[in-house]
């Protein structure tokens, strides 16, 4: 096979749909052609690069676009491991590496935290780092969804990060040391399921495991459409953001999923959001590391849901309900919250 950077049509198609490059602009951020084939060309000058590599929202659309199929986020990727160094790490991936180190956990750990759930059973909820710290509503609501369906799960007593956030920092030695600690404390499930679209994918690509996001565990073996709902007592138009590593990396069918169990619910009306599989600028590291260019691709996320004229965002991800609040202007909702909300 002809070497990665020569697989390259120079079409562009990558340079055209990534997100970053319509906020930055090609004079601020190299795109995913400079970064991923260009740069193949010269790996000894990754290093001058290291602002641009660290403004990949790791969103896949580059990939997904392309006609030669080149897996233009993982060479990106490859190109952080090659460049990590601890003590050039930005500041807010610095403060993921010391956390990592202390509590095992991206985030610091909150004062308080939701309560682990030892059981014997087969099910195993893996909640991840912002459920558990920053937004433990979805902890809350997750198993909530699982009890009303009847669902027997347990929490694991102890688990570490699932290692997404390294990966994108392009820590590999931290990374193995999370995943080795995860599949100890993971021994004896028959069944994983997780809230964030990230823990989702890294488990996947990273583990060799088969979990389940919310949504799959919800729709395809709950049966949530079977729950009766309560009646509406207000109108309220959705609009349905499709987080980059669940349309793309989990699979289409679970958006699929959302909006059918949306469009069932009293009341509420889901309408069409302009790019609604735009990046939302939560995934990657680029909060922590680039927050400017994580702000400004919010804002054109509820930009868009002000077009539709949604009443609200409904995004299945926490990095992604975390990054579109901090644009204000729409509120934004975990879909279990949502729909956890409206179940009897």
């Amino acid at each position: 096979m002809a070497p990665f950077a020569n697989r390259c049509i120079k079409c562009d198609s990558c340079q055209k749909a990534c997100p970053v490059v319509t906020i930055e602009g090609l004079r601020s951020f190299s795109g995913p052609r400079g970064l991923a084939v260009d740069s193949s060309r010269f790996p000894e000058d990754a290093e001058a690069l290291r602002d641009n590599l660290y403004k990949c929202t790791a969103c896949f659309r580059c990939g997904d676009v392309c006609p030669a199929r080149l897996p233009l986020t993982g060479q990106i990727m490859a190109l952080r491991r090659s460049i990590f160094a601890k003590d050039k790490a930005l500041g807010g991936h610095a403060r993921i590496l010391a956390n990592i180190d202390q509590h095992r956990r991206s985030i610091e750990p909150a004062a308080r935290r939701p309560e682990a759930k030892p059981s014997d059973a087969k099910l195993l909820y893996f909640p991840g780092c912002i459920a558990e710290n920053r937004l433990p509503i979805i902890y809350q609501s997750t198993a909530s969804l699982l009890t009303k369906g009847k669902a027997a799960f347990r929490v694991p007593e102890r688990w570490s990060c699932c290692g997404a956030p390294l990966e994108k920092v392009g820590d590999s030695e931290r990374l193995r040391l999370v995943r080795e600690e995860n599949l100890r404390f993971f021994d004896g499930f028959e069944r994983l399921v997780t809230s964030c679209p990230g823990c989702t994918t890294h488990f996947i690509q990273d583990y060799g495991l088969e979990p389940l996001h919310t949504i799959e565990l919800l729709y395809e073996v709950v049966g949530v459409r079977k729950l009766p709902a309560l009646p509406s007592h207000r109108k309220v138009k959705v609009a349905l953001h499709q987080p980059c590593h669940l349309a793309r990396t989990v699979g289409q069918h679970v958006i699929d999923y959302a909006a059918e169990i949306l469009q069932r619910l009293p009341g509420v009306r889901l309408v069409e959001m302009e790019d609604a599989d735009r990046c939302c600028g939560g995934g990657g590291g680029v909060v922590a590391g680039h927050p400017d260019v994580a702000l400004a691709l919010a804002k054109a996320k509820v930009e868009s849901a002000k077009r539709a004229k949604a009443d609200l965002i409904v995004a299945p991800c926490p990095f992604c309900v975390m990054n579109i609040s901090r644009a204000g202007g729409v509120e934004t909702v975990d879909f279990t919250n949502f729909l956890d909300a409206r179940l009897k």
